[in-house]
């Protein structure tokens, strides 16, 4: 059975739509991973992931989990989930495209190749958000981690 390792529930600055799951001394910046065509909202790599809200700018709830294995599926209600692969280092955090940086940490036990699975949540109501509006907790995000290819 998947043991939950540790847990941060944090938020986050939503700029230009996007935000980071990046790891922590940022030699691999996420930012430079490419970004599929079309309506995407996650993209992992080397160095974490790069998320698509659906607001511009606004600063939604995050739940970040580190996971020994593949979790149970998380009931809730989503609008979307996605599961993709990324490479991670000792220690991860939240941060903003222009780099305004959360003080939580999450340290990753195993570093190396992880999966993530990325939930995002209430996404109609973001998308109506204006431009510059900076509202709390529209959105939601989990995002569940654990080793693996």
């Amino acid at each position: 059975m998947p043991t939950l390792v540790t847990a941060i529930d944090d938020t986050v600055e939503v700029e230009y739509g996007q935000f980071l799951v990046q790891e922590i001394p940022m030699t691999r910046n996420v930012l430079t991973l490419p970004v599929p065509r079309g309506d995407w909202f996650a993209v992992g790599g080397p160095g974490g992931l790069l998320l698509h809200s659906a607001g511009t700018d606004h600063h939604p709830a995050v739940r970040l989990e580190l996971w020994d294995a593949d979790p149970l599926p998380r009931p809730g209600e989503w609008d979307r989930v996605v599961e993709v692969a990324c490479d991670l280092g000792d220690l991860v955090r939240l941060q903003s495209v222009t780099a305004a940086r959360s003080p939580q940490v999450l340290t990753i036990s195993r570093p190396g190749p992880h999966r993530a699975r990325v939930h995002s949540g209430r996404r109609v109501a973001a998308a109506e958000l204006g431009e510059g509006s900076f509202a709390a907790g529209v959105e939601g995000w989990l995002v569940q981690l654990w080793p693996g290819a």
